[in-house]
């Protein structure tokens, strides 16, 4: 068998202040517009790799390499079904280059 390439991806969502809510904000938007892509992507959100902001929260979520550019055009009709806003900000192969530029945003405000 042979193995995927991940892919991790750095989002901003407004309004959103715990990783909880994020990991159930991007699971239902997945599975409401797209049932199955979630588990074709193998999607899972890293619970502990997150930065908050007064605005809303930084998050990383890993998919398949393959599926990449569908799972970021399906995040973005949440803005559609939910009052939150959606921003892909990076993607990167390795998730110690991706913690590195997660620095770069915003500021830590625990």
């Amino acid at each position: 068998m042979m193995r995927y390439k991940k892919r991790y991806i750095l989002v901003k969502v407004s309004a959103i202040d715990s990783v909880e809510k994020f990991r159930d904000l991007v699971y239902s938007t997945i599975n409401k517009f797209e049932p199955t892509l979630g588990i074709k992507s193998n999607l899972k959100v890293l619970d502990d790799v997150y930065l908050r902001e007064k605005g809303g929260l930084l998050g990383v979520i890993r998919v398949s390499n393959k599926y990449k550019y569908q799972v970021i055009f399906t995040l973005s009709l949440m803005e559609r079904a939910f009052p939150f806003n959606l921003i892909t900000l990076s993607n990167s192969g390795s998730l110690k280059r991706l913690k590195g530029r997660l620095k770069d945003y915003g500021t830590v405000t625990e």
